[in-house]
């Protein structure tokens, strides 16, 4: 009678399985940085990342939507997968608005548009700006042509209303830069918690800031969607171009920290003079399983990260004046406080404090912008 041989079977003890959970759960703990989904600074190479729809082409390194040529459409959308913004997302992005032709006046715009369906869609020419055939979208519109809309140097937030089948114009905002200067513009958009604000050339005051709820406007219920935009041109005619573009998907807030019952000691401030920040963080002394969130200002930029000897790096753009970076203990390691090592580059110096925190308090340093306007 002939013997199988005995398969060789790994038994864990319950010590053993529990140190392994934690392990597992930790390493998915540690994922939970502000990262950016993409950042494009050059489009030549995009095309694995971005679908660009309708007249919509790359030369040079930027995104041209639509060439200053009568009757375009055009639209890209990043490809890769939907995102999520459950708890929010950033956007940024450099446009150029510009004119070949001359004895016509550019038109008619372009648009940011948050939708749910597909990046395969393209919407129509003139005053549709591109997006206003898509239904159940949201849209940021930059209109350069003056439909009966009191300026034609203007900013719309649209979207999609089901019952009369069109778009519904939500804000407007007039006093905005001249963006047909043909000049490089930025916009900053920031989604959380339900609000949706809007920077344009400036990251000291939004241009506009709402309450909308996006999921509901594009039949979202997952909260998920392409990211994207559209332009088009009529009579009226422009090259309208993306110079760059990055998207972060937001940290959650910690579910274990009652902020509002733990008292902040601010331990001084640094200087920065730009506002473009490279942020790392590890452990000061010590690794004995500390467990820490960072905040800076209302915007949780690590949640939930065991610090180690390795440095965790976070890169993000300073807005206002100044923030708060604050930072929370989760627990308390073998050698308490949590005490974590920061290093803050702004492209020019690199400036490093420690912060320290238990349950009860948390230490804070203010970043604050020092830079010139040339430098935002």
């Amino acid at each position: 009678m002939s013997s199988k041989p005995f398969k060789h079977v790994t038994f864990y003890s319950p010590v053993r399985f529990a140190v392994l959970v934690v392990m597992i759960l930790q390493a998915v703990l540690n994922l939970e940085a502000q990262e950016f989904l993409f950042q494009i600074n050059d489009f030549k190479a995009s095309d694995q990342t971005i679908n660009l729809r309708g007249g919509c082409s790359v030369a040079e390194g930027k995104l041209r939507l639509t060439s200053d040529k009568p009757n375009q459409a055009g639209a890209c959308w990043y490809k890769t997968r939907k995102i999520d913004f459950t708890d929010g997302f950033e956007s940024e992005f450099t446009f150029l608005i510009s004119k070949d032709v001359t004895g016509v006046a550019p038109g008619d715009g372009f648009a940011f548009v948050i939708q749910a369906q597909s990046p395969e869609l393209t919407g129509g020419t003139g005053d549709d700006i591109g997006y206003k055939k898509i239904p159940y979208a949201v849209a940021l519109e930059f209109d350069i042509k003056d439909d009966d809309e009191g300026s034609r140097n203007h900013i719309n937030l649209s979207f999609y209303n089901p019952e009369t089948k069109n778009y519904r114009q939500y804000a407007t905002v007039h006093e905005i830069p001249e963006i047909t200067d043909g000049k490089p513009h930025f916009t900053r958009i920031i989604y959380r918690d339900g609000r949706l604000q809007i920077y344009l050339d400036s990251y000291l005051f939004p241009v506009l800031s709402v309450k909308l709820d996006v999921a509901a406007k594009i039949n979202s219920p997952d909260h998920t969607a392409w990211l994207g935009f559209t332009a088009s041109t009529s009579g009226f005619h422009a090259n309208h171009d993306l110079l760059s573009w990055s998207v972060k998907e937001l940290v959650p807030k910690p579910a274990d920290i009652a902020v509002d019952s733990i008292v902040v000691l601010e331990k001084g401030s640094l200087q920065v003079k730009n506002r473009k920040l490279t942020i790392n963080v590890w452990d000061h002394n010590t690794i004995d399983g500390d467990i820490i969130s960072l905040k800076l200002g209302e915007e949780w930029i690590l949640a939930e990260y065991e610090l180690t000897a390795k440095k965790k790096q976070i890169d993000l753009t300073l807005t206002g004046f100044g923030q708060d970076l604050v930072l929370y203990a989760h627990n308390v390691g073998m050698v308490p406080p949590n005490t974590a090592s920061i290093s803050v580059f702004d492209g020019i110096t690199t400036q490093r404090v420690s912060l320290e925190s238990n349950m009860e308090t948390s230490e804070a340093i203010k970043i604050v912008f020092t830079g010139e306007d040339g430098n935002e």
